[in-house]
C-alpha cells in the first residue's frame, strides 16, 4: 500500500517566508533558509516552496535560492513560482529541485504541461489548481487577476490529467488560512474527477485534519503550510496524528510515535 505524504508548503514572497490568509493577507514570519533548515531536521517526506509574486511581478525563478536549498534538503523538493518556459524547468532541475509546480502558466498554455512531462517526465509536474467557491460552485481562481477564470473546474482538471501532469496540487481559497480544515467537498469532487495523485492543501488548523484529506476526501498526499511555523515538532505530532487515524504514514527510526501525545488543541506534550 502507498503511504501517504505529509508536506510541508514554504509559502513565499521573495525570500521572505509568510503565513497566507484567504491569498489576501500575508504575516511574515521568517526566511527561506531558516525555514528549510527547520523541517529538514524534522520528519516530512517533501517540501513545497513557492513563490506566490514571481508570476505577477514578471520574475522568473530563483535559482541561486533553489541551488542552496536543494543542497539542504534532504527529502524531494518541488518548486513553483514564476516558471514559464521548458529553459525555466530544466535550470530548477538543475539546480537541485525533484519537481516543479507549476500555475498560471496552465491556464493560458494547456499544451505546456505535455511540452514540460514530455521533456522532463511526468513524475517532475505537478500542476497546482487555486480553487474557490461562488454562488455554490467551485471555480478555478486566478490569483493574477484576482478573480475566477472561465473555466469548468471538472474539464479543467480532467484536460490537465490528459496533459500529461503527474499529480494535481489543490489549494482551497475560502479555507486558506482558516484553520476550519480542508474544504472535503471539494478534495472528494477533485479526488473523484481524476486518476492521477491529489495534494490537499488549505486550511489546517488541527493535526487531525490531516488524516481527513485522505480517508474522507480521498487524497493521496496532504500539504499545509501555517500550522507548521510555530512548533518544533510539528511535522513530527502531525505524523502522530496520521498514524493514530490509521494511515499508512513513512516513519521515522528515531521517533516513538506511539509515545508522541497531543493535548486537546493538537499541540504536542
Amino acid at each position: 500500500m502507498l503511504k501517504t505524504r505529509l508536506i510541508p508548503c514554504i509559502v513565499t514572497k521573495g525570500d521572505l517566508v509568510v503565513q497566507s490568509f484567504g491569498f489576501k493577507n500575508y504575516l511574515p514570519i521568517g526566511n527561506v533558509k531558516t525555514a528549510i533548515e527547520f523541517f529538514v531536521n524534522w520528519d516530512v517526506d517533501e517540501i513545497v516552496m513557492i513563490d506566490i509574486d514571481a508570476s505577477r511581478e514578471g520574475r522568473a525563478p530563483n535559482i541561486e535560492l533553489v541551488e542552496w536549498a536543494a543542497k539542504e534538503c534532504f527529502v524531494p523538493l518541488a518548486v513553483g513560482g514564476g516558471i514559464k518556459t521548458l529553459e525555466h524547468i530544466q535550470s530548477l532541475l538543475k539546480a537541485g529541485a525533484d519537481k516543479v509546480c507549476i500555475n498560471s502558466v496552465v491556464r493560458d498554455n494547456l499544451s505546456f504541461i505535455n511540452q514540460a512531462s514530455r521533456a522532463f517526465g511526468d513524475q517532475c509536474i505537478t500542476v497546482s489548481v487555486d480553487v474557490t467557491k461562488d454562488n455554490g460552485v467551485y471555480g478555478v481562481y486566478d490569483y493574477l487577476s484576482r478573480t475566477n477564470a472561465d473555466l469548468d473546474l471538472i474539464t479543467h482538471l480532467n484536460d490537465i490529467e490528459k496533459a500529461g501532469a503527474g499529480e494535481i496540487f489543490i489549494n482551497s481559497i475560502d479555507r486558506d488560512g482558516s484553520r476550519q480544515g480542508y474544504d472535503i467537498d471539494l478534495l472528494k469532487i477533485v479526488s473523484s474527477a481524476v486518476n492521477i495523485p491529489v495534494i490537499a492543501i488549505g486550511g489546517v488548523g488541527r493535526f487531525e485534519h490531516l488524516a481527513d484529506a485522505v480517508n474522507k476526501g480521498g487524497c493521496q498526499a496532504v500539504a499545509a503550510a501555517n500550522i507548521f511555523q510555530h512548533m518544533e515538532h510539528s511535522t513530527i505530532a502531525a505524523k502522530a496524528q496520521m498514524l493514530a487515524s490509521g494511515l499508512q504514514v513513512r516513519l521515522s527510526s528515531e521517533v516513538k510515535y506511539e509515545e508522541f501525545s497531543l493535548d486537546i488543541l493538537g499541540r504536542p506534550f
